[in-house]
């Protein structure tokens, strides 16, 4: 009795756990080295995370891992807000060419969020700084990075 009550009970817990979490998921253009996109994952409204490419004459792989830090309101618009955002985040890239190229680094993201219901949009500057691993150790990478996207909340 005392294993089907805990069960009961952990059932209980779960399903009140996945009503009040929601996630959000969405697409980015990221303007920088060259164009491409990311397909984005947020586990919360401060905590974000990209999986991006860029295709050119080689592919560009990356990912992209951020934290808001300061999100403040500028303006009500209708039942949403228009909020600006800095946070501090990594970033890690590899190139598949002839000359594979693989580096990480950090990135400032900076922008402006435009939030209505479930709905987001945002366009964000990302000065930041890397390092090359391959194909030898040092300064390297973008210095800059830029991108226009969109998330949708889940509830």
């Amino acid at each position: 009795m005392k294993k089907k009550i805990a069960l009961l009970a952990s059932a209980l817990f779960v399903f009140a756990s996945v009503e009040a979490f929601s996630f959000g998921i969405g697409l980015r253009g990221n303007f920088g080295y060259g164009y491409g996109g990311s397909l984005l994952f947020s586990p919360n409204k401060t905590l974000h995370f990209g999986l991006s490419y860029y295709l050119g004459n080689e592919l560009h792989l990356g990912l992209t891992a951020d934290k808001w830090f300061v999100e403040k309101e500028l303006t009500s618009v209708g039942s949403g807000s228009l909020d600006f955002y800095v946070g501090i985040g990594l970033y890690g890239w590899l190139v598949l060419a002839k000359d594979p190229w693989m580096g990480l680094g950090l990135r400032v993201p900076i922008g402006l969020d435009l939030s209505i219901d479930w709905f987001e949009l945002f366009l964000e500057a990302a000065p930041q700084i890397g390092f090359s691993l391959l194909p030898s150790v040092g300064l390297g990478g973008d210095w800059f990075n830029a991108a226009l996207g969109f998330r949708v909340w889940i509830d």
